[in-house]
């Protein structure tokens, strides 16, 4: 008769360890699939947000650099058509230029933003004891992935324009 000794049953893992470890493990790597996709789905609202600010800074400084024609910035004012030609040209007035701002401001908002998207410009001219005008660069998007809205608001105050 052959005779086993205690320490044979010890040396090696029985089909039961083996599964509940590879489960263990399996589950491991969901969580850090999980944790990836999360990290990625964050990445992109964080770029897009960059991406926003930037354009709402663009426009500020476009606003800036035209103070003659600040009530044309208005996404409200119907004032000036809207056109998409640059306006390089020196024969070009403060409102044309404004113009083709807010144009190159609303293409860039429709290839930044989602389906949905909106970006707007408000302007709230100085009255009375207040010593400068108001603009609101809004842009305002539904994020794809998520039911959150995102919004990037930028407020610029500018010196008035003696009319």
């Amino acid at each position: 008769m052959i005779r086993r000794s205690r320490n044979a049953a010890a040396r090696g893992f029985t089909l039961v360890e083996a599964l509940i470890a590879l489960t263990v493990l399996s589950l491991g790597l969901l969580g850090a699939a999980a944790t990836l996709l999360d990290s990625m789905q964050l990445q992109s609202q964080s770029l897009r947000q960059i991406a926003a600010v930037n354009l709402a800074r663009d426009m500020s400084e476009r606003i800036r650099a035209n103070p003659g024609a600040a009530p044309n910035y208005a996404t409200a004012s119907e004032t000036i058509p809207a056109t998409s030609d640059p306006c390089d040209t020196p024969g070009c007035d403060a409102g044309q230029l404004a113009a083709a701002d807010r144009a190159h401001f609303a293409q860039a908002a429709d290839a930044l933003l989602p389906r949905g998207g909106s970006a707007t410009v408000e302007f709230a001219p100085a009255t009375g004891a207040v010593p400068l005008d108001l603009f609101v660069i809004s842009l305002r998007w539904q994020d794809p992935r998520s039911d959150d809205a995102q919004t990037v608001t930028l407020r610029m105050l500018t010196a008035p324009v003696a009319g």
